[in-house]
């Protein structure tokens, strides 16, 4: 992801480019593997790129709070990124960035 050290920038093409490449989130001292699971476009003000949402899937345990959170994305670089838990689904835990 190019823009991933500046995410008032990134894209949803950005995030489609890194959704089979690893993903690192450190929260405090946690640390774990992310996967994202979906990414979707949504209405809101306008920002280059276009607004969007990216749901990623953790593990069910631990769950990561509501916070400003390190992820480390192999070969796209890193970012702080607001993460909200959404819940668990059959897989996992769902955490979700909006981008507007």
């Amino acid at each position: 992801m190019t823009g991933l050290s500046d995410l008032a920038t990134a894209t949803m093409a950005d995030f489609e480019a890194c959704r089979d490449k690893p993903i690192r989130l450190t929260a405090g001292d946690e640390s774990m593997d992310l996967a994202i699971a979906e990414v979707t476009a949504v209405s809101g003000p306008e920002r280059p790129g276009g607004a969007f949402s990216v749901v990623f899937r953790g593990p069910r345990e631990p769950v990561v709070e509501q916070a400003i959170h390190h992820i480390v994305v192999e070969g796209h670089g890193e970012a702080e990124i607001f993460l909200v838990p959404l819940g668990p689904d059959k897989d996992g835990m769902l955490y979700e960035a909006v981008f507007n």
